[in-house]
C-alpha cells in the first residue's frame, strides 16, 4: 500500500536514512513514545491532508527544508498489522506503535527506503 507521510524535507531525509523514530522529540517538545503515523494516499484524510500537515510542520519549523511529503509502499501485511479498533484501515489513518505494526515497519524499511520518494508541497 502506498502511505504519505506530511512533514519537513530534513526530517523526511533523516526518516529516510534512519527509519522512523518512535521516540523523536521536536525541538522544545516533551519525550514521548509516539509511534509512527502515515496516511493511505487515497484516504480519508479525517485528520488533515498530508499536504496540509506538511505546511503545518513547516510554518512550526521554518529552518527544515520546507514541507515534503514521503511517499512509502509499505507491504499490505504490515499496514494490516498497525490495524486496531482505534486505528481501523478505514480512517485513512495508519498508526504505527510498539506492538501494532512498528517493529515490522522498522525491519523492512531499509529495503522500502530504497523506493521511497519525497514530494515537494507547494
Amino acid at each position: 500500500m502506498i502511505l504519505l507521510h506530511g512533514t519537513t524535507r530534513r526530517r523526511a531525509e533523516q526518516i529516510l536514512a534512519l527509519g522512523p523514530d518512535p521516540s523523536f522529540r521536536e525541538p522544545g517538545g516533551l519525550a514521548l513514545e509516539d509511534g509512527f503515523s502515515m496516511n493511505l494516499e487515497a484516504g480519508p484524510f479525517h485528520f488533515g491532508t498530508p499536504e496540509e500537515y506538511a505546511r503545518g510542520k513547516a510554518r512550526e519549523f521554518p529552518n527544515e527544508g520546507g514541507p515534503v511529503i514521503l511517499v512509502v509502499d509499505v507491504p499490505d501485511q504490515i499496514v494490516l498489522s498497525a490495524a486496531t479498533e482505534w486505528f481501523p484501515l478505514s480512517q485513512g489513518l495508519i498508526q504505527f506503535d510498539p506492538g501494532a505494526g512498528l517493529e515490522e515497519l522498522a525491519a523492512v524499511w531499509p529495503e522500502l527506503a530504497k523506493s521511497a520518494q519525497v514530494r515537494s508541497v507547494t
